[in-house]
């Protein structure tokens, strides 16, 4: 299965990377870079990834969280302290080189981080149909993997990252939209980038999402000018509806 797209993106965005550019800099820039809303998704949930767990170098990552979908076992830690099981939803599979795990429910889960070379580790690379196309989904299964210590990882500050998510997807489409010749994209960014990535309140993010969803149904251009809108654009009102809800 090809997934060169999505591999070109990479290496583009690991080409521009600046390690000094401020989240909400880097995050506009690197959606710029797409040249799809799949690859607006690339760029926003990598710069939500070094948000919340504070990555401070080139590599992507991929947080796992998701399991049990089609009767596959979830991840749990066997009597001898190994992880096996599957996660079900992992973005950017072909080309991210690090995996955020949750083992485990409730209030006795951890986090680990596996590299892609850990042993024990092995992929399946899938491909979204009709929607984000260029977008590889895979799964991450685990067997019997040595897990390294557990992160310390805020189980309170997990719980808002779906917003922390859905702010830089939306900042990354403006910067998409910017680069694509629509000024309104820029203004946008200018009055919404720094209260939603800097301050990350409730307020700001729905002054954002409120302002976005009345641009866009206010310009009809962006079926003809943005590849795979009338595809693709639900991924921008998923993240607008979660926001509204």
């Amino acid at each position: 299965m090809d997934f060169s797209v999505e591999q070109s993106y990479f290496e583009l965005w690991q080409k521009h990377y600046d390690a000094t550019r401020a989240p909400k800099d880097w995050l506009a820039a690197s959606g710029a870079l797409a040249g799809s809303l799949s690859e607006v998704f690339m760029a926003g949930y990598q710069t939500a990834m070094r948000c919340q767990f504070g990555i401070n170098d080139s590599a992507w990552a991929a947080f796992c969280v998701s399991e049990g979908v089609d009767g596959l076992p979830p991840v749990v830690q066997d009597d001898a302290g190994l992880l096996t099981g599957v996660k079900t939803w992992v973005a950017a599979a072909s080309v991210v080189t690090s995996f955020w795990v949750k083992v485990g429910r409730g209030s006795e889960s951890f986090y680990v981080v596996l590299p892609r070379e850990t042993k024990g580790l092995s992929l399946t690379l899938n491909r979204n149909e009709g929607f984000l196309p260029e977008l590889c989904v895979g799964r991450l299964h685990l067997e019997k993997v040595t897990p390294p210590a557990p992160q310390g990882v805020s189980k309170a500050a997990l719980k808002q990252f779906p917003k922390l998510e859905a702010s830089c997807i939306l900042i990354a489409s403006l910067g998409f939209f910017a680069s694509q010749g629509f000024t309104w994209a820029s203004d946008a960014l200018a009055r919404h980038s720094a209260p939603v990535i800097d301050e990350r309140s409730d307020a700001a993010l729905a002054a954002l999402a409120l302002d976005m969803q009345t641009l866009i149904k206010t310009a009809p251009e962006l079926a003809a000018r943005v590849p795979g809108w009338h595809r693709d654009r639900r991924l921008i009102e998923m993240y607008l509806g979660m926001i509204l809800k």
